[in-house]
């Protein structure tokens, strides 16, 4: 008789076991994860991108720096104050060229040390005791009520670009407007507002008094900036509008300010000018 071998039935697959939620929760973070790694990461919001901006422009040090300073009645093109030169954020130096109409050709300007060192062009020779080549005064004098105000109808106020980057430390608000070239060099442009109190500045006891000054003249804390960032994450220009409102005696103005900065990281060295070249004004400027 013939055996034939008998077939045996095939064995059921066993049932797929549903996947496990870790499992689950691990591949969608490695998908997430991926996406990220090829998207080159997620966008800071625009608060962290002026701040961490601002962190690494002063880990630079120095720069170029050119600004412009227009002081007048509100809505008005004001007077004009131009300049360029080079700065060191982090030592508090500048030595710069500035160019302000009723003094005819550039006036070189150097501040170290919280002090102002400008020297005095011809047309003011005879203005200044002692004759010497040069005339200093302290910053902080510089933001009082009345100098600001004798200084605007003089023909412009100074222009610290220094201050005015040390600001920027400040934004609590910002909102990117888009991307903007600065002199050919591809930039995020961010609009946002700078809370003076917020400031270093207003944390430095020497400093405090000026920033107190600033915020009763004008009525505010919270100042507006227009700051434009690099592909770098570097600060190429900064712009800020300052208006104080009518007081007795004094009419309304506004006061736009410019700074550019470029070449980030360049060698920079200020030296003040020797005290017997110099004649110390801060005695002679009116107080509030």
């Amino acid at each position: 008789m013939n055996l034939r071998p008998t077939s045996l039935p095939s064995a059921a697959p066993a049932p797929a076991r549903p996947p496990r939620a870790g499992a689950v929760a691990g591949v969608l973070l490695a998908v997430v994860l991926g996406l990220l790694a090829a998207c080159g990461g997620a966008p800071p919001d625009p608060v962290s991108a002026v701040r961490g901006a601002v962190d690494k422009t002063y880990a630079a040090g120095t720069a170029r720096a050119s600004f412009s300073s227009a002081t007048g009645p509100p809505g008005t093109p004001g007077t004009p104050v131009t300049g360029d030169g080079v700065v060191d954020l982090v030592g508090g130096r500048a030595d710069t060229t500035l160019a302000v109409p009723l003094l005819g050709g550039g006036t070189r300007v150097l501040l170290a040390g919280g002090v102002l060192y400008a020297q005095v062009p011809p047309t003011l020779a005879l203005l200044v005791p002692g004759g010497r080549p040069w005339a200093s005064v302290p910053l902080d004098r510089l933001s009082t009520g009345a100098v600001a105000a004798s200084l605007a109808q003089f023909g412009g106020t100074p222009t610290d670009p220094l201050q005015q980057i040390d600001a920027l430390h400040g934004v609590v608000e910002a909102r990117a407007v888009g991307p903007e070239p600065i002199d050919g060099t591809p930039t995020t442009h961010y609009a946002g507002i700078v809370d003076l109190l917020a400031t270093p500045a207003a944390a430095d006891p020497a400093r405090r008094p000026a920033v107190d000054r600033q915020v009763a003249e004008i009525g505010t804390n919270r100042v507006p900036v227009d700051v434009w960032v690099d592909d770098q994450g570097l600060v190429r220009r900064t712009v800020q509008t300052v208006t104080a409102p009518d007081r007795p005696g004094r009419p309304a103005t506004a006061t736009t300010v410019t700074v550019t900065l470029s070449e980030h990281g360049l060698p920079v060295t200020v030296t003040p000018p020797p005290p017997d070249q110099v004649t110390d004004l801060g005695a002679f400027l009116p107080v509030r």
